[in-house]
């Protein structure tokens, strides 16, 4: 059986911490947006206010503790650095073999990074050879249909913002996706369309 290496054990860890940390972000999420929506129930987050601050902090008191870490892992490498020099003379072997760490060091320091921010140690994981407009409307056809089903459309906009990009772009907010969920142009539409229609020829042959 392979040894399992302190890095693995770490970036589990660290998958463990997210899950837990996304959980409680997204489920305080859900509860207030059901209150929210909800004017009988409206008023009793009055009540709930400490709860929500007390979650809230938990979350910050994680992330700051990971901030830290990673600030004085990038801080040490820098000393590193001073003390080394861009400019020492050494041969080329020796400059090979510094690169090659200091490539090292940044491949590391930038996966567990991508790893606590997103879950994955390349980041935005899931490519979507679509534009947003495009997505949006494929994932409502989906709904619509009810191919997928979800609670709330909270959900997947989270997923989407945390996980996806799309054509054109990298990144992906929770509050554009919310805004232009309603607002697809007929181009985009189209687009969508045409792309259902390749699906259905292959799934007929």
């Amino acid at each position: 059986m392979k040894s399992v290496s302190m890095r693995t054990w770490r970036l589990i860890s660290q998958r463990n911490s997210i899950a837990m940390l996304v959980n409680k972000l997204e489920q305080l999420a859900l509860q207030l947006d059901s209150v929210a929506d909800n004017p009988e129930r409206r008023i009793t987050v009055l009540q709930q206010v400490p709860t929500i601050n007390s979650t809230v902090d938990d979350v910050l008191r994680t992330v700051e503790a990971r901030h830290a870490q990673f600030s004085d892992r990038l801080l040490a490498r820098q000393q590193l650095q001073a003390a080394i020099g861009a400019d020492i003379d050494m041969p080329a072997a020796a400059k090979e073999m510094l690169a090659t760490d200091q490539l090292a060091f940044y491949a590391e320091l930038l996966g567990d990074m991508l790893y606590f921010f997103t879950g994955s140690e390349r980041g935005r994981c899931v490519a979507f050879n679509l534009t947003v407009e495009e997505l949006l409307f494929f994932v409502r056809l989906l709904l619509e249909e009810k191919v997928m089903d979800v609670e709330t459309l909270k959900a997947v906009f989270l997923f989407l913002s945390r996980h996806a990009r799309t054509s054109g772009s990298e990144t992906l907010s929770y509050e554009s996706l919310r805004k232009k969920y309603s607002n697809v142009g007929q181009n985009a539409k189209e687009r969508v369309a045409a792309l259902v229609e390749r699906l259905a020829r292959r799934a007929a042959q």
